[in-house]
């Protein structure tokens, strides 16, 4: 059952982190004023987004020169697998 709830969560936080990205992406090439800040894209994306937040990085070639963004995410993705593998076996 705890297992169903964390696939679940994890999907649902993947797809909502790269939809936010998508949707700043979108914001900053409309040139908004009004974006979403880089500290709740990180924060989604070290409560388990990451991957989303990675995927929606390269797609849209958003934040990819952003030095936070390329040394975090595969960083937080790492201790997110790692943290999966030591739960799970």
């Amino acid at each position: 059952m705890l297992t169903k709830i964390i696939i679940y969560y994890l999907v649902l936080i993947n797809v909502g982190n790269f939809i936010i990205f998508a949707i700043d992406k979108f914001l900053a090439k409309r040139g908004s004023k009004e974006r979403i800040p880089e500290s709740t894209l990180i924060l989604l994306s070290a409560m388990g987004g990451a991957f989303g937040g990675l995927c929606s990085m390269y797609i849209f070639r958003h934040k990819t020169k952003h030095a936070k963004f390329y040394i975090c995410l595969p960083l937080f993705l790492t201790l997110h697998i790692i943290i999966a593998i030591m739960m799970f076996f």
